[in-house]
């Protein structure tokens, strides 16, 4: 029974993300443009290079003004498997070419950075479609490791 109740909790989220990223493939406006001007024109003026080079979304923020949050030292190999069931259908397979959510590979994106993002992704941008996750302590660790260990 436990296993099966896992089980549904993981479709569950599974669907969350699915409904989350697809209503934000249908929307015509950038939510970096809406909730984030400054971020978005500094990020510009530098030659943007948060920006996802096969045309997806850049971060809704400089990676410099980019909140550290406090999380523990993750396992990133778990974190590859955290990330492939909650993460992958929005930022792609290894954090690349994500048809919704912004590249995440190559951003130089530090653990704690990741784990804020996940924790409160409307703390950063108000309108971003991501689901807050209901992952563990140990999750966030993990995934934010990974995420961070990402080339």
């Amino acid at each position: 029974m436990k296993n099966v109740t896992a089980l549904l909790a993981v479709l569950l989220t599974s669907a969350i993300v699915v409904a989350a990223c697809s209503k934000n493939s249908s929307s015509t406006t950038s939510s970096s443009e809406t909730t984030a001007p400054t971020a978005a024109a500094e990020a510009s003026a530098m030659g943007n290079s948060m920006s996802n080079t096969s045309g997806g979304k850049a971060l809704p923020i400089a990676l410099s003004k980019l909140p550290n949050a406090t999380v523990g030292k993750g396992d990133a190999k778990t974190g590859s498997k955290v990330f492939a069931a909650n993460c992958e259908s929005c930022h792609g397979a290894g954090g690349k070419n994500g048809q919704v959510g912004p590249t995440l590979a190559g951003m130089g994106l530090k653990a704690g950075q990741v784990a804020y993002m996940v924790r409160s992704p409307q703390a950063i941008d108000k309108d971003s479609s991501m689901p807050k996750l209901p992952l563990s302590a140990k999750d966030v660790s993990d995934v934010a490791a990974y995420v961070a260990s990402l080339k």
